[in-house]
């Protein structure tokens, strides 16, 4: 059942933003990162629309194989490897690379006979301390691996910056020069840059680039007073309800759950058909707008799950009205700070709340 609330994906402004990284990471090969259903923006469509993406990364196997029985044959990487022998063979059948991080992936590979056609990246662990070998342990993991794939197979490497999008950060240095030293006389295909690193940092521009947030419209640094990273993007999700009433409140009157909003002056308050239900977030640290008729009009009182109140006094508007929860007008950025989370979750939990429409 659709809910009132909906979510615009702009599939050209999808399409502009991954020419717009591939302008700046011009010397490597992009995997579009299309994890959570492609950030909430749906990736089946998603990946039909980049086709100028030379390779595709999920979280897991199961993903993976779904984009494969939808007729996705670009290379696809499963970032959290395989767990299982079951999820191994899978991953040799459908042609689908994984990461290899533990030593846990490297049983079940010595278990499993006869050896694997397998794509592997060896997943380095540089400063991250999630995922990854140290690197001390990389020749022998290398030689292991080397011993369970069969001939054919290839082997790459890859680690994950952990402080990219912190513009004073010095672990990226710390990280790179970790990853090279380990690599020194050794040629392998490489990975390193996510969207922070693509933007912040043209070292971390191997033979592979990462991005994710990039595509779907977001500068990760917008945040940072500090930002001189610069990128033409144009966000590809916008998230959108109507306006079911509208109300004359007098001064001193209450509104909301709680009665934590108290009119200063008699105001119009409009009721948008969307709340933490359809993936706005209910704790807001200040006040964000929405956009009604490309103008601002504040929140006033508390987000409930499927009702928001907003403080039309200055918008002539009407019921059935269109509100702009994010987007265009208000970037998701600014909602994301409202509420002391990140674009990343928003995103995600808006994109599978609520239904998509899709425009070119």
């Amino acid at each position: 059942m659709k809910r009132a609330a909906y979510a615009l994906i702009n599939l050209s402004s999808l399409k502009h933003n991954l020419a717009s990284v591939k302008k700046i990471a011009h010397r490597s090969k992009i995997m579009a990162v299309v994890k959570a259903d492609a950030y909430g923006h749906g990736v089946m469509e998603v990946c039909r629309q980049l086709t100028d993406a030379d390779a595709f990364s999920v979280a897991c196997v199961n993903e993976a194989l779904e984009l494969r029985a939808s007729g996705i044959v670009k290379p696809i990487l499963a970032l959290q490897g395989f767990s299982s022998v079951e999820e191994l063979q899978l991953a040799s059948a459908h042609k689908i690379q994984v990461v290899i991080h533990q030593e846990e992936q490297l049983k079940i590979l010595q278990s499993n006979s006869p050896a694997q056609s397998l794509d592997v990246y060896v997943k380095l662990d540089t400063g991250m301390h999630r995922l990854g070998f140290e690197p001390l342990q990389f020749k022998r993991v290398v030689a292991a691996i080397n011993s369970y794939i069969s001939p054919g197979s290839s082997v790459k490497v890859m680690t994950h910056l952990a402080s990219a999008d912190e513009l004073n950060s010095t672990s990226i240095q710390q990280q790179l020069e970790y990853f090279d030293t380990t690599l020194v006389g050794q040629h392998y295909s490489q990975s390193i840059a996510n969207s922070a690193g693509i933007l912040a940092c043209p070292q971390s521009h191997r033979d592979w680039v990462r991005p994710g947030l990039l595509l779907y419209g977001i500068n990760p640094f917008n945040g940072d007073a500090n930002n001189t990273t610069q990128i033409d993007l144009h966000p590809v999700m916008s998230l959108h309800a109507p306006i079911i009433a509208i109300k004359l409140c007098k001064k001193g009157e209450r509104i909301g759950y709680g009665g934590e909003y108290c009119c200063p002056h008699d105001m119009v308050i409009g009721v948008v058909a969307a709340g933490y239900a359809d993936g706005y977030p209910r704790h807001l640290s200040s006040a964000p707008m929405v956009s009604v008729r490309s103008l601002h009009a504040p929140i006033v009182g508390r987000v409930s799950m499927d009702m928001i109140t907003v403080d039309l006094s200055a918008v002539n508007a009407q019921v059935r009205d269109t509100v702009e929860l994010w987007g265009n007008d208000i970037s998701v950025t600014q909602v994301a700070k409202a509420a002391e989370t990140i674009s990343y979750e928003l995103l995600c939990a808006a994109g599978n709340a609520v239904h998509r429409k899709y425009i070119d």
